[in-house]
């Protein structure tokens, strides 16, 4: 009975697809003369297809859905891409997206990607960074990595990229325990140009002493020009931190989790207490990014559109070189 009911609903759909409406038929005058019998010629196909009892391929469905998140929604725990692992495939319809979670084989860079049809392409890359004390490394480091790299030796590319880019949002933040770089856009071309300059900065950082300088901590003239004046303490992280602890809530906030947490890492600042940032060495900052800026310590997140979970995105040959 049912097999029976099963092919009479392909026939009705075929012959609906087979018959022009009466205002579509040749020779009636109608504006779309013979274009329904045209456009549904693929369907008729794939309907016979069905009816037939083969099956479409999975691969078929797979690149030739439109939706990203039901073509995403096809992949298998275990499957290989460009060297990462499939272990997670999670359909989460109540923010329309399937979330995809691989592992790198050869370093264990853990990629997660967030199939969802949203004009807004998202790329990120975060890194586990724990500081024991409250000079502010992590802090001073993320600013110093972003001043220019092996492939983009430029003064701050970072900055030259924000008014070069169609880029929605661009930025850089250091937490208690991670690091983030997160970058977002709506065009392709944008987005891999974009990617470039991220990674780049990241694995393969200039990190000139100068930078150092200028981005954490020196001493200079209080007038620059007059070297009698006093000496005082500027960097770009040592005025910052000096303005957040200015704010009476942040002050309160700081000290609550210092508190609370006082024999873990949590008990230090992260963002550097200005008090304690003069100590920072330019060789202490050179070790910490040694230790934490690699691919076994880093977590990729894109959500995208442009593609389907694709790996060689994140740049596998920066993973394959820092390996």
């Amino acid at each position: 009975m049912l097999a029976s009911a099963q092919g009479r609903e392909w026939a009705e759909l075929e012959r609906r697809f087979e018959t022009p409406s009466p205002d579509t038929a040749p020779g009636t005058g109608g504006s779309g003369s013979g274009r329904m019998v045209l456009r549904a010629a693929p369907l008729r196909a794939l309907l016979k297809r069905l009816r037939s009892g083969r099956s479409v391929s999975h691969c078929s469905w797979r690149w030739n859905s439109s939706s990203a998140r039901e073509r995403a929604i096809h992949y298998t725990v275990g499957e290989k891409i460009h060297g990462f692992t499939v272990n997670q495939v999670t359909a989460v319809p109540d923010l329309f997206l399937t979330a995809v979670k691989l592992n790198h084989d050869n370093t264990g860079a853990q990629y997660l990607h967030i199939a969802r049809d949203d004009p807004n392409n998202l790329f990120s890359v975060q890194f586990r960074t724990t500081p024991l004390n409250s000079t502010g490394v992590p802090h001073i480091l993320e600013h110093v990595v972003l001043c220019g790299s092996e492939k983009y030796q430029c003064r701050d590319p970072f900055f030259k990229m924000l008014n070069r880019s169609l880029s929605t949002f661009m930025n850089a933040f250091t937490a208690s325990d991670y690091t983030m770089y997160p970058f977002s856009t709506q065009n392709s071309k944008d987005f891999q140009n974009l990617l470039s300059v991220y990674l780049d900065a990241v694995f393969f950082p200039c990190l000139r002493e100068l930078d150092f300088w200028q981005e954490g901590w020196r001493l200079e003239h209080e007038t620059p020009h007059d070297p009698c004046s006093p000496l005082v303490f500027k960097g770009v992280v040592f005025n910052e931190m000096k303005g957040v602890f200015a704010n009476n809530e942040n002050l309160y906030a700081q000290h609550l989790q210092n508190k609370l947490l006082p024999d873990h890492t949590y008990s230090v600042i992260s963002g550097g207490d200005p008090l304690h940032i003069p100590k920072l060495t330019w060789e202490e900052l050179k070790r910490f990014h040694a230790t934490h800026y690699h691919p076994s310590n880093a977590r990729y997140n894109i959500a995208s559109v442009f593609s389907d979970v694709n790996p060689s995105l994140i740049g596998c040959s920066y993973i394959i070189c820092i390996q």
